[in-house]
């Protein structure tokens, strides 16, 4: 077998671990700590009707995961994913529901 077809082999073989180590990790199960990840989590536990967000105060889903999200982002981060959940809804008002999720959030 020439030294090209070794290396080839090599490559071929590196390729599929690497694969092989992504798939296990996505499967595994982690909770979300990324702030994109929190983001769309938040963004499909909010209703609106396109005007306004009406669950932020008093839906345990989305307190449970403001709460997640207070103790696992930095302020900074946070309130990225809090700005790309309320984007994601279309409500052409983004600093009211900013400023209600931030009160509950410093609470």
């Amino acid at each position: 077998m020439k030294r090209t077809d070794q290396e080839r082999l090599a490559r071929e073989l590196g390729r599929t671990e690497k694969k092989l180590r992504l798939a296990e990790k996505r499967t595994a199960g982690q909770d979300p700590v990324s702030a994109g990840a929190y983001s769309k989590r938040l963004a499909g536990l909010l209703m609106s009707d396109g005007q306004q967000i009406y669950n932020i105060d008093n839906d345990d889903g989305v307190l449970e995961v403001l709460m997640e999200m207070r103790e696992q982002l930095s302020d900074k981060e946070l309130v990225v994913a809090l700005r790309r959940a309320i984007k994601m809804t279309k409500v052409p008002d983004i600093e009211t529901p900013l400023d209600e999720m931030m009160a509950l959030v410093a609470e």
